[in-house]
């Protein structure tokens, strides 16, 4: 462990400050959709059967107001995850607060104040520092990736907020609880046994059992390099992991974002690669044949489908099981663009969730918004 703290505290920490800020990625992830109860969602005015984006909540300036959806404001909104009713929870990173977006669009603080902090408390007393990434168990507690202070936070729906693992000092320490250590925390997951996934930025997977220990299941860690291998366990790589998903079979998804591929990771610790490729592009196809550029976040619907947040691409895209990829959203152009799915446009799609009827909502980070999807049936 003192080999990797002293690395961390040189090459490994250029690296990953340099990527986290050309990429300000989301890690993000959801709950699983499937323990999710039917909620319907507001009204559309476009018709389902086309497939429409529209914006669900933000005005598009830069701000921490609450109010109703087109009053709103975010500052740079990142992950999402969803709620048992159908409510939305957003790291609205450069506001450091957690934010809450109801059925019909109001947004509300949950938790955090503008001012950077590690303190752990109620409401705005309580404060973070780039939250990223973020998932909600089965008791609809929030968790939070608090990146700038290598922290999991736990957050209740009244807003009390405490530290649920990390020490705060950087480092790869397996331990339990506050005696383990992260390094650029950015993705969160449940699977369906109430164990926490997360991505840890220097491209390991680390797991969290409810009891709170916390270990190392697969990557290496690699200061100055990328890193691709489909192995098992430690033997595996990564190259800056982020966004996760867990199936009905408790499979991980995982979006290794700066490898430009979809991975699986099976309850034994088995990495596969699903879809994409090394060479950053557009192309849509099955496996090996289909490209991704710098990918954020992933959910899955109750059918197995997946879909990823295409960030460079400016584009949201379907995974089947079979890992045939298709475009569902976004014409690849950067924008602030609703309207039919094909020619909507974002500006840095990040975080996405989807509601239990199948209503998918992304975080737009650099226009501020949150945006909906309804697909073609």
């Amino acid at each position: 462990m003192n080999y990797l703290t002293k690395n961390i505290k040189s090459t490994a920490n250029i690296f990953l400050l340099i990527g986290l800020l050309l990429f300000t990625l989301s890690s993000c992830t959801k709950k699983t959709i499937d323990t999710l109860k039917p909620q319907p969602d507001p009204v559309v005015s476009k018709p389902d059967s086309i497939g429409y984006t529209t914006t669900f909540a933000g005005s598009g300036g830069y701000g921490y107001a609450d109010g109703k959806s087109d009053k709103a404001t975010f500052n740079n909104p990142n992950g999402l995850a969803i709620d048992s009713k159908g409510n939305l929870y957003v790291t609205d990173q450069a506001n450091n607060m957690i934010r809450k977006v109801s059925l019909n669009g109001t947004v509300t603080t949950l938790a955090g104040n503008p001012v950077a902090g590690h303190s752990d408390g109620k409401g705005t007393a309580a404060s973070f520092d780039n939250p990223f990434g973020i998932a909600i168990d089965a008791s609809d507690n929030i968790f939070v990736a608090d990146l700038g202070n290598n922290l999991i936070r736990k957050i209740t729906a009244d807003g009390a907020v405490t530290t649920w693992a990390g020490s705060g000092k950087i480092g790869f320490d397996n331990g339990v609880g506050t005696g383990a250590s992260f390094n650029g925390i950015t993705g969160l997951a449940f699977d369906h046994n109430g164990n926490l996934y997360v991505t840890d930025n220097h491209n390991l997977i680390r797991k969290i059992t409810p009891d709170r220990k916390v270990t190392t299941i697969s990557g290496i860690v690699y200061n100055t390099g990328p890193g691709f291998a489909n192995d098992t366990g430690l033997n595996a790589n990564f190259r800056l992991p982020y966004g996760m998903v867990a199936d009905a079979a408790n499979n991980i998804y995982i979006v290794d974002s700066y490898n430009n591929m979809i991975r699986k990771m099976t309850p034994d610790i088995v990495v596969t690669t699903l879809a994409g490729q090394l060479q950053p592009g557009n192309a849509l196809g099955t496996g090996d044949s289909a490209q991704f550029n710098h990918s954020s976040c992933i959910a899955i619907d109750t059918k197995g489908n997946l879909y990823v947040t295409d960030t460079d691409n400016n584009a949201l895209k379907k995974i089947t099981p079979a890992g045939q990829v298709t475009l569902l959203a976004g014409d690849g152009s950067t924008g602030n663009k609703d309207g039919e799915n094909a020619k909507a446009s974002f500006n840095r799609i990040r975080g996405i969730a989807i509601s239990a009827n199948g209503t998918i909502y992304v975080t737009d980070q650099q226009n501020n918004k949150i945006r909906r999807i309804i697909s073609k049936p």
